[in-house]
C-alpha cells in the first residue's frame, strides 16, 4: 500500500507517478547521449579536440554526481516536490547556457550546471518512488521506470543526429532545455508531495555529516551502492566511446549512432520487463545473481571476440546487448535493498546511490576512456576488471546478517 495520506492519495496517480519519474530519468541519458552525435561538429566549431570534448562528459558525470550529497538531504527536508521543481528549472537554463556557448569554456561551465540540476530532479523522483509504493511494489515500479527510462538511450542519439545534420548542435540543447520545461509543467499539475512528514530530515551541517558517515559505515549499504557504481561503469566504457566507436572502429555516420543504442537498449528493456516478471517470484539475492552470471559470460565473450575476431558491428554489440540485460536485471533489486539500509532516510539513500553511479560513470569517462577508447580489446578488458570487482563485492556480502535480514524481508514482502 502507498505510504502517503489519504488526502495525497486521491491526488496522486500511480500511473502518472511512475511515468513522470521515468521521463525525469530519462533527463540524464538524454544530456549524455543526444549530444555525442555532434562531437566532430563541436570540435570544428569551438576548436577542441576529442579528449578535452570528453571531458564535457566528465565535467557533467561529475558534477552531478556531487550536487547528489545536497540535493539528497534537501529532498528530505523540504520535499521532493519543491526540489524537482527548482531542479528542472534550472536545467532548462542550464540548457541554454550550453546552447548559446561561443567557447569551450562557456560549454563547459552549463555542462557542469546541466549536471547539478538533473541530479536534484533524478534523486528526488528517485525518493518518491520508495515512498508511495511498498515491498515488491516499489521493485515493479523501478523495473517499470527502467522500461520505460530505456526509450531515452535508443532515441537520444538518433534525435541527436537528426538535429545535428539538420540545424547544427546548438539545437540539441535547445531541445534539452526544451524537454526539462516541459516536464517540470506536467509534474507541477500532476504530481503533489510524497514525503511521510515523519521522515523530514534535519539539513544542520553537523547533522548532514552525521548522517551521511553512518551511511558509510553500514556494513551492506556502501558495498551495494559501489557495486552498482561499477556495473553502471564498466557499461559507460562504450557509451563514452562510442563516439570513437561509431566512426572510428566501425567507420559510421552521425545518424548510424541507433547501430549500437537501439540493440544494447534492447537488452535493458528485456532485462527490466524480466525483473518486474520475476520480482514476485525470486528473491534480490537469486535476481542479482542471475544477473551477475549473465555480464560475466558478456565480458568473457567480449574478450575472446575482440581478441580474435577482426571488429565487425555484430562482434562488437552482441556481448553488450547481454551485458546491458544483466545489469538491467540487477539494478532494480539493488537499488531497493539499498534504499531500505536507510529507511528514513532515503533521499539521502538515493543521493549516495546517485553519487556512486554517475560519479563512477565520470571518472571513467574522465580517467579510462582516453586510454582505451583507440582500442575495442582494451576498452572490453576495463569493462571485464569492472565486472571481477562487482562479484567480489556481492560475494562479500551474502553471509552478513543485515543483508539476509534485507533480503528476506523484502522477499516476504513480495510473496503477499
Amino acid at each position: 500500500m502507498p505510504a502517503v495520506s489519504e488526502a495525497e492519495r486521491r491526488g496522486l496517480s500511480s500511473a502518472w507517478l511512475v511515468v513522470l519519474v521515468a521521463l525525469i530519468s530519462m533527463l540524464a541519458p538524454f544530456s549524455i547521449d543526444t549530444y555525442l552525435p555532434s562531437f566532430p561538429a563541436i570540435e570544428a566549431d569551438l576548436g577542441v579536440s576529442r579528449e578535452w570534448l570528453t571531458q564535457s562528459l566528465s565535467v557533467y558525470l561529475g558534477c552531478f554526481a556531487l550536487a547528489t550529497l545536497v540535493w539528497g538531504p534537501l529532498a528530505d527536508r523540504f520535499g521532493r516536490r519543491k526540489v524537482i521543481l527548482f531542479s528542472m528549472a534550472g536545467y532548462f537554463l542550464a540548457a541554454l547556457l550550453c546552447a548559446l556557448a561561443m567557447d569551450y569554456h562557456w560549454l563547459l561551465i552549463g555542462r557542469a550546471l546541466q549536471g547539478v540540476m538533473a541530479a536534484g530532479s533524478v534523486v528526488a523522483s528517485r525518493a518518491m518512488i520508495r515512498d508511495y509504493f511498498q515491498g515488491a511494489e516499489a521493485q515493479k515500479a523501478i523495473a517499470l521506470v527502467m522500461m520505460l527510462f530505456t526509450v531515452a538511450p535508443a532515441i537520444a542519439p538518433i534525435i541527436g543526429g537528426w538535429l545535428e545534420v539538420h540545424s547544427g548542435w546548438r539545437s540539441v540543447f535547445y531541445f534539452l532545455g526544451g524537454y526539462a520545461l516541459l516536464i517540470g509543467l506536467f509534474f507541477a499539475v500532476k504530481i503533489p508531495e510524497t514525503q511521510p512528514p515523519h521522515t523530514v530530515q534535519s539539513i544542520r551541517p553537523a547533522d548532514l555529516l552525521v548522517s551521511y558517515a553512518h551511511s558509510l559505515r553500514h556494513p551492506v549499504f556502501l558495498r551495494l551502492v559501489v557495486l552498482q557504481g561499477l556495473l553502471i561503469g564498466g557499461f559507460f566504457v562504450y557509451v563514452a566511446s562510442s563516439a570513437s566507436l561509431i566512426f572510428d572502429h566501425l567507420h559510421l555516420q552521425e545518424e548510424d549512432f541507433w547501430r549500437f543504442f537501439v540493440p544494447v537498449v534492447s537488452g535493458i528493456l528485456v532485462g527490466s520487463m524480466l525483473s518486474h516478471r520475476f520480482s514476485h517470484r525470486l528473491s534480490a539475492k537469486a535476481l542479482v545473481t542471475i544477473a551477475l552470471g549473465m555480464g560475466a559470460m558478456a565480458v568473457a565473450a567480449n574478450l575472446l571476440l575482440e581478441g580474435l575476431i577482426a571488429p565487425g558491428i555484430f562482434w562488437v554489440i552482441a556481448p553488450l546487448v547481454l551485458y546491458s540485460l544483466g545489469f538491467a536485471l540487477a539494478n532494480p533489486g539493488l537499488s531497493i535493498l539499498a534504499l531500505d539500509c536507510l529507511p528514513n532516510k532515503r533521499g539521502m539513500a538515493a543521493s549516495v546511490q546517485s553519487l556512486f553511479q554517475m560519479g563512477t560513470a565520470g571518472l571513467v569517462a574522465a580517467l579510462v576512456v582516453p586510454h582505451v577508447h583507440h582500442s575495442l580489446f582494451l576498452m572490453a578488458l576495463s569493462q571485464g576488471i569492472m565486472l571481477a570487482t562487482a562479484l567480489v563485492l556481492w560475494f562479500s556480502i551474502w553471509q552478513h546478517k543485515v543483508f539476509i535480514e534485507l533480503n528476506r524481508r523484502q522477499f516476504e514482502e513480495s510473496s503477499q
